[in-house]
């Protein structure tokens, strides 16, 4: 078809006018602010490796889906103002006992399971039954959020039968997973439409407010205990270069524990601009590559790297600082250091002509513009958390590494004896 731009059905009347259809974009942006924060709640309670990838993964793309929902739902004569409102009680409720998920399978069957296919099949229908002409641009940002929404479905059930494959607990996550249902079910579905009752749902988990964890997890059954000091390969390579090539695939498949750091500020800071969640949200996925980078170079040498211990420091040892304080040091004390010392072009360089790493040399180059990107983030964002400006940030951010270094420091000590 050429006629309408290849627009299909263009006769038809559409089932959304233009208040209907911002009233039930605005659950979907909902729904997907929702599943973000309770990712980056979670994330440092989380066990299985792979789950933790993809978590970094699907929250960003949740914040990217919600990005283009804020920019649509203007459009369609709404309040930007109304961008800050949660549409429904019921909704915000399913996500404030969401995040009491206390295990990897809790959180996996009732994201992967009920929630993200009940988003899928919404969206599909909203694409079909709005007017194809005047909601075509509603249409191409479902269009997007559904080839994201059918990849982390099938991505998900197989995550669900290797966790259920190897779990020795009777619990699969059917309870938590129905109970999900259950107030996705009292708040009318995804779009609200679907049947309502006045008997409104009881809180069951969320009578107690969630507790980030202070220290951040590791699956005990398969990976190695957590640390606080880096501990390389074993057996370290002889050469000293493979020694350090070796070393250096280590630290970035450690920087799983920046992802924690970060989601943790994610989750605990309220009142900021959505700006600030989306390029969290960003950060996050950014570090979790970083980590795939360090995973995929040792395994491409044939190291092992998942028995070996699990270094957690950059959250651990900063989990009860304020926000303002942890996000500073890691985008302004790391990041912006690595910036001002070219530490980041040097190992790129030297992964380049020293090791002579392809791979890695490739890995570094990445890694070097996401830290340019991150280093933006911080003097963008850590003035506006700390209400300082950035000369006052950066004072703060050394003190902040100074403490950091003291600790780790305090732990090699420990270890040595």
């Amino acid at each position: 078809m050429i006629e309408y731009a290849g627009i299909h059905n263009p006769y038809a009347v559409g089932a959304y006018g233009v208040d209907r259809n911002a009233a039930v974009l605005q659950r979907y942006r909902a729904l997907h602010e929702g599943l973000l924060r309770a990712a980056a709640g979670q994330l440092p309670n989380r066990d299985d490796w792979n789950l933790r990838i993809g978590m970094c993964k699907h929250l960003y793309e949740d914040a990217e889906a919600a990005e283009q929902l804020h920019i649509r739902i203007p459009e369609l004569r709404t309040s930007s103002a109304t961008l800050t409102k949660e549409p429904d009680a019921r909704l915000t409720l399913l996500f404030e006992e969401l995040v009491h998920a206390r295990t990897d399978l809790e959180w996996a069957s009732a994201v992967y399971e009920v929630i993200k296919p009940a988003m899928l099949a919404a969206f599909r229908d909203h694409a079909a039954k709005t007017q194809q002409i005047v909601d075509q641009p509603t249409i191409r940002l479902l269009r997007t959020a559904m080839l994201d929404l059918e990849d982390q479905i099938a991505w998900g059930r197989e995550l669900l039968a290797s966790l259920r494959s190897a779990s020795s607990e009777p619990e699969d996550g059917a309870e938590f997973a129905a109970r999900m249902q259950s107030f996705l079910t009292a708040a009318g579905g995804v779009s609200g439409e679907g049947p309502r009752s006045t008997d409104l749902p009881r809180r069951w988990r969320s009578n107690e407010p969630y507790a980030i964890p202070k220290t951040s997890k590791r699956c005990a059954k398969t990976m190695g205990p957590t640390t606080l000091i880096r501990t390389s390969v074993e057996p370290p390579p002889a050469d000293p270069i493979a020694r350090e090539l070796a070393f250096k695939m280590r630290v970035r498949q450690e920087e799983m524990t920046a992802c924690d750091l970060i989601a943790g500020v994610l989750y605990t800071q309220r009142n900021m601009p959505w700006a600030f969640y989306r390029d969290l949200a960003r950060h996050i996925w950014d570090e979790a590559r970083h980590a795939m980078f360090g995973q995929a170079a040792l395994e491409a040498d044939g190291y092992e790297w998942k028995s070996r211990p699990q270094y957690t420091s950059d959250y651990d040892v900063n989990a009860e600082k304020i926000p303002s304080a942890k996000y500073a040091w890691l985008s302004i004390g790391i990041e912006e250091g690595a910036m001002v010392s070219l530490g980041k072009k040097k190992e790129f360089e030297w992964c380049r002509d020293e090791a002579k790493h392809p791979l890695m040399a490739q890995f570094q180059d990445y890694d070097w513009a996401d830290e340019v990107v991150h280093a933006n983030l911080g003097r963008k964002w850590a003035p506006d958390l700390m209400g300082e400006p950035i000369a006052f940030v950066r004072e703060v951010a050394q003190k902040e590494l100074a403490h950091f270094w003291s600790e780790v420091q305090r732990a090699e000590r420990k270890a040595a004896t």
